[in-house]
C-alpha cells in the first residue's frame, strides 16, 4: 500500500486499505481479488445501499411487503413473480465454481459488514425496512434483472408489438414489409393461431418507478484503435454506454481497485463484485448491448393444466406464491411454466381456461447468471485480447465487447447464450411441433470473434453483427448511423490521439438527418421554418433550432406513413409515446420511408405524401418562437427512492438539465416515455484509455455517493455535462 493516507479496513480475515481520490471515486488496496470483492461490497454498501436494497426488492416482488402497498408496487412485484428472478437466481447458486462462489462470498461479506455495524439510511429507516444480510443468491439476482430489464426486454417488446398487432388485425403483409425478411417463415395457420389468443401480457407493467434502481441499456458505443493506427504507439480503448441518466444516483459506482501486483479501474454494478467496463495494467474492455435474440413466444395449446406436445400433452408446471402487502391482505400470484419457460396467463387468476396461450422462453431464464459472474472473474486476470475474448465469450448477456492490450492488439468478441432454433425468432410458432423447439445452445466458440482487423480499428454502436456463415445471431439490431459515423471519423484519423477519442464521444452530427434531408430538401416549401431546414448543418447541439424543426417534421411523417396507413393513429400514438419501438428500431420505419418501396404511401406516391407532411407541418410553426434543441430536452435527475414527489427545494431531485444529441448521433440524447415513466438514452459514463499508460480519463453522469447529503453525490455531473474529463490512475 503506497499511500499515508490510508485508511485500513478490516473485513473477516481480509485487510484493506481505503480512501477516496479528490473526486470522491473509491480507492481499495488488497493483496488479491478476494479481498477487493470483500472491499467492494463494503463500499457499495457504504455508498449506495438503497440502489441495491431496491433492485434486491424488485427482483425479488417484494416491493408491496417491505416498501409500501400499492397497486404500483403490487403490479411490479407480480411481474417479478412472473418473471421467477429470485427463484433462479438460487437455483444458480449451486452452478457456481468454487472460485466464483468465493468472490461473491467475499463480496457479501463487505455488505454484511456495513449492514452490521452502520445505520440504515434514512430511506429505509422511513419505510421500516431492515435488509436481510447478502448472499451469493443477490448477486446473481442483480446480473439476471441487469440482464432482462432494458437488455433482452428489448426484443420481447418488439415481438410482444408484432405479436399484438398481428392479434388486432394488422395487415400481416405490411409487417412482412417492414420486417423483411424475418417473417417469410410465418404462414397463415401460426397468423390464426395469433388471432386467437386468449391472453396477452403487456410489454411490461405501466408501473415501474422503484424498477428505476436498474436502468436501460439498449443503446452504446464503443471503439478501439490499434497499436499502428495510434499517435501515442499505444491501443487506444473508448467506451460511452448509453443508459438512463435521469436518476439518482448515477447507475454506475466508479472504483480504483490495487492488488498486491496489478490494478483495476473502470466501473462497477452495486450489488455484483468485480468491473464492469475498465481496464487493467494489461487490458482494457468495454460492451455495446448486442440485441442478440434470446427471447422467442411459442404458441401453446392448453387442455387443463397441460399442454400439448406432439400427439400428446405434458403437464404444466404450477406454482403459487403470496405477495405480502403492508397493511393490506396479500395476493396469491399463479405461475405456470413448461420445458420452454412460462406460459403467459393472467397471474391473479388460479384457473385457466382452455384454448391457446403463449409461452415466453428466456434464453438465460435458467442458469444464465453464473457463467457471466465467472467472466467478470476471469477477465481480470487475462494478459492479452486473446485471454479476454476466451473469458468474455461465457457472458450470458448479450454484448458487443472491444478489447486492446498492451501489446497493441485488439480485439471483438460476441457474447450472449443464443438458442439454437429452425426459425428468425421473430415470431411466434407452434410449441407442439418437436422442430420448432429450441435444441440448446449455440456453442460460445460460434459467436462472431475478429483479432487485429486490417484496418486497425473495431466499433460497435448496437449495430449488425452476425458471424459469416454463421447463426443468426441478432435479426433486430440498432440502424447503423452511429457506427457509420464513428468508423468515417476514426477513419478519416491517420494517428488517432486520445484527445480525438474525446472529441468523438461529444460528436452530435446525425447521418440519420443527412439521409432524410436528402430526399426533402428538393421538397421544402418557401419561408423562414423552411429556410431552418436548408441552412442546418444536421447537428443536434443544444443552440441548433434547425434540429427542433426537423423532429417534428420526422414525427409528423411517421404518423402520416405508420399510424394512419399501417397501425392506427391511437396504437402509432401508443408506440411512440408509450414505449422504446422507436426509439430502438427507428430505422425499420426509416427503410421503409426511404427506400424504394411506393406501396407505403399508397396511390399518393411518396414525393406528394412529404410533400404535403412538409407543407401542413411547417405552416404550424410559428418561427420567431422555435425553441433551441436543448430547451427541448430537459430533464431532471430524480431520485430513485421517491421518484419525484417531493419538493424540489427539499433537494433530492436535481436539474433541469439539457441534453445533446438524439437518436442517431454518437451522443445519443434520447428522452422518451416507456412503460409509463419519462426516462432517457445518453452517456452515463464516458472512458478513454490509452494502453501505454496507466491512466482512464472518465466521466460519469452523477457522482459515487447516493446520499441525498453527501457531498460527492453529484461530483462529476458538472464535468460530464461540459464535456470534460477526470483522470484515474493506477499503481503497481
Amino acid at each position: 500500500m503506497m499511500a499515508n493516507d490510508l485508511r485500513t479496513l478490516r473485513i473477516g480475515s481480509f485487510e484493506l486499505g481505503t480512501r477516496r481520490t479528490p473526486e470522491g471515486v473509491i480507492e481499495l488496496w488488497a493483496g488479491e481479488d478476494l479481498g477487493l470483492a470483500a472491499g467492494l461490497g463494503w463500499a457499495h454498501a457504504r455508498d449506495r445501499l438503497v440502489q441495491m436494497v431496491l433492485l434486491r426488492l424488485v427482483g425479488q416482488g417484494r416491493l408491496a411487503e417491505c416498501l409500501q402497498a400499492s397497486e404500483e408496487t403490487l403490479e411490479i412485484d407480480v411481474w417479478a413473480r412472473d418473471m421467477g428472478f429470485a427463484r433462479d437466481a438460487a437455483a444458480d447458486v449451486e452452478r457456481l465454481g468454487s472460485e466464483a462462489r468465493a468472490f461473491a462470498e467475499a463480496y457479501a461479506a463487505g455488505v454484511n459488514d456495513v449492514l452490521r455495524t452502520r445505520r440504515r439510511p434514512f430511506e429505509l429507516l422511513l419505510v421500516g425496512h431492515r435488509p436481510e444480510p447478502w448472499g451469493v443468491a443477490d448477486v446473481l439476482l442483480t446480473i439476471k434483472i441487469m440482464t432482462y430489464v432494458g437488455l433482452a426486454q428489448s426484443q420481447v417488446d418488439v415481438e410482444k408489438l408484432l405479436v399484438q398487432a398481428i392479434h388486432g388485425g394488422v395487415p400481416v403483409e405490411k409487417l412482412r414489409r417492414l420486417l423483411a425478411p424475418h417473417l417469410d417463415g410465418l404462414d397463415p395457420a401460426t397468423v390464426e393461431q395469433i388471432r386467437r389468443l386468449r391472453w396477452l401480457a403487456p410489454l411490461l407493467p405501466p408501473s415501474v418507478r422503484f424498477a428505476t434502481a436498474g436502468a436501460r441499456a439498449s443503446a452504446s458505443n464503443n471503439w478501439a484503435v490499434a497499436a499502428r493506427r495510434s499517435a501515442t504507439g499505444s491501443a487506444l480503448l473508448a467506451s460511452d454506454p448509453h443508459m438512463e441518466i435521469n436518476r439518482l444516483p448515477a447507475l454506475w459506482y466508479e472504483a480504483v481497485l490495487h492488488t498486491r501486483d496489478d490494478y483495476r479501474i473502470g466501473i462497477t454494478m452495486p450489488g455484483v463484485p468485480g468491473l464492469v467496463m475498465g481496464r487493467t495494467s494489461r487490458i482494457a474492455f468495454a460492451f455495446t448491448y448486442g440485441f442478440m435474440d434470446m427471447v422467442d413466444f411459442f404458441v401453446e395449446e392448453v387442455r387443463g393444466n397441460a399442454v400439448r406436445r406432439g400427439d400428446g400433452w405434458a403437464p404444466l408446471e404450477v406454482r403459487r406464491e403470496e405477495v405480502r402487502r403492508k397493511g393490506a391482505e396479500p395476493v396469491t400470484v399463479t405461475v405456470r411454466e413448461n420445458d420452454l419457460g412460462v406460459l403467459e396467463a393472467d397471474p391473479r387468476r388460479e384457473e385457466l381456461e382452455d384454448g391457446l396461450y403463449l409461452t415466453r422462453a428466456w434464453s438465460a431464464q435458467r442458469g444464465g447468471a453464473a457463467p457471466s459472474l465467472e467472466a467478470i472473474l476471469r477477465v481480470l486476470d487475462a494478459r492479452s485480447v486473446a485471454e479476454a475474448q476466451s473469458a468474455l465469450r461465457s457472458v450470458t448477456i448479450s454484448c458487443n465487447w472491444l478489447v486492446a492490450d498492451r501489446d497493441g492488439r485488439i480485439g471483438y468478441q460476441q457474447s450472449g447464450r443464443l438458442p439454437e432454433r429452425a426459425h428468425s425468432g421473430l415470431y411466434p410458432v407452434a410449441a407442439a411441433e418437436p422442430d420448432n423447439r429450441w435444441r440448446g445452445w449455440v456453442d460460445p466458440g460460434g459467436l462472431l470473434s475478429i483479432l487485429d482487423p486490417a484496418e486497425g480499428f473495431l466499433a460497435t454502436a448496437n449495430n449488425d453483427l452476425n458471424a459469416p456463415a454463421g447463426p443468426l445471431a441478432v435479426n433486430l439490431p440498432m440502424g447503423s448511423y452511429r457506427v457509420d459515423r464513428i468508423r468515417a471519423v476514426l477513419a478519416g484519423l491517420e494517428r488517432a490521439t486520445p484527445e480525438d477519442l474525446q472529441r468523438l464521444q461529444q460528436d452530435v452530427y446525425s447521418l440519420h438527418a443527412e439521409r432524410f434531408m436528402a430526399l426533402l430538401g428538393p421538397l421544402l416549401p418557401g419561408g423562414p421554418v423552411a429556410d431552418l431546414l436548408r441552412a442546418w448543418d444536421f447537428r443536434y447541439d443544444l443552440e441548433s433550432r434547425g434540429a427542433t424543426v426537423f423532429e417534428q417534421v420526422y414525427h409528423a411523417i411517421l404518423a402520416r406513413v405508420f399510424g394512419d396507413r399501417l397501425f392506427g393513429r391511437d396504437a402509432w400514438r401508443a408506440i411512440v409515446e408509450e414505449t422504446t419501438i422507436l426509439t430502438d428500431y427507428y430505422h425499420l420505419f426509416d427503410d421503409a420511408i426511404l427506400g424504394g418501396d411506393e406501396s407505403w404511401f399508397g396511390g399518393e406516391g411518396r414525393e406528394t405524401v412529404l410533400r404535403e407532411v412538409l407543407e401542413r407541418t411547417l405552416a404550424a410553426i410559428d418561427p420567431a418562437a422555435v425553441p433551441r434543441w436543448g430547451e427541448t430536452r430537459q430533464v431532471m435527475l430524480t431520485d430513485i427512492f421517491f421518484g419525484g414527489k417531493l419538493p424540489r427545494w427539499l433537494g433530492f431531485d436535481h436539474g433541469p438539465i439539457e441534453l445533446a444529441g438524439n437518436r442517431a448521433t454518437v451522443v445519443q440524447g434520447g428522452i422518451f416515455t416507456a412503460h409509463g415513466r419519462r426516462t432517457t438514452f445518453a452517456p452515463s459514463w464516458r472512458m478513454v484509455t490509452d494502453l501505454g499508460s496507466d491512466e482512464a480519463h472518465t466521466a460519469l453522469a452523477g457522482g459515487p455517493t447516493g446520499s441525498r447529503f453527501s457531498r460527492h453525490r453529484l461530483a462529476d455531473l458538472g464535468r460530464w455535462l461540459a464535456g470534460e474529463y477526470k483522470v484515474l490512475r493506477g499503481r503497481i
